[in-house]
């Protein structure tokens, strides 16, 4: 079977090794040059082509998690490899920092990037997520993993602004509530 743009993920989610070598030779560049940017200074090249190797094996592991509801594959892949980049920043300067959410921490639309970034266990965010309401979770994958804006995210849900930020400011409780639970506090 050829892979192509037709099929490419399709296949990667069916574990076909082509299909990993198809993505691999159209995104690493553009995976390179994220992971780059993030670790150009605290890390050497080697690192960086670690990183890079290890953004695809991950990408192999968790294809089957991809959604094209949600995102489109590029972004998707994208972040993955903040993630990861972010992952490697941590391990490198092994100063992991601790997250704190108490009841009087303020969060505004961009800290609980912050805080998400910041968490030894990035899964465990995305586990929460996971169980928001389909709307929700399209919300905050859009807003705070992919970076998008907050009128785009109203246009492509047809929803009004107000609507967007009053679902972003009550996720942001939601995860706050879930994470204290799992993490006893």
């Amino acid at each position: 079977m050829k892979i192509d743009e037709s099929n490419y993920i399709s296949e990667l989610k069916r574990k076909n090794s082509k299909a990993l070598d198809y993505t691999y030779s159209k995104y690493v560049g553009l995976v390179y040059m994220v992971v780059f940017d993030l670790l150009k200074d605290t890390a050497s090249k080697q690192d960086i082509e670690e990183c890079v190797s290890d953004i695809f094996i991950s990408l192999w592991k968790s294809a089957a998690k991809y959604d094209a509801n949600i995102t489109t594959f590029k972004k998707w892949l994208v972040a993955i490899s903040k993630y990861k980049a972010i992952d490697y920043i941590r391990k490198l300067n092994k100063t992991p920092k601790a997250v704190e959410l108490k009841d009087d921490t303020a969060i505004s639309n961009d800290n609980i990037e912050e805080k998400i970034i910041q968490t030894n266990d990035v899964n465990t965010i995305l586990g929460i997520i996971k169980n928001m309401s389909e709307v929700d979770r399209q919300i905050f994958i859009k807003r705070y993993i992919l970076n998008e804006n907050i009128n785009n995210i109203a246009e492509y849900l047809n929803l009004p602004r107000t609507v967007i930020d009053n679902r972003l400011s009550r996720g942001r409780k939601f995860i706050k509530n879930k994470w204290e639970k799992l993490m006893g506090r």
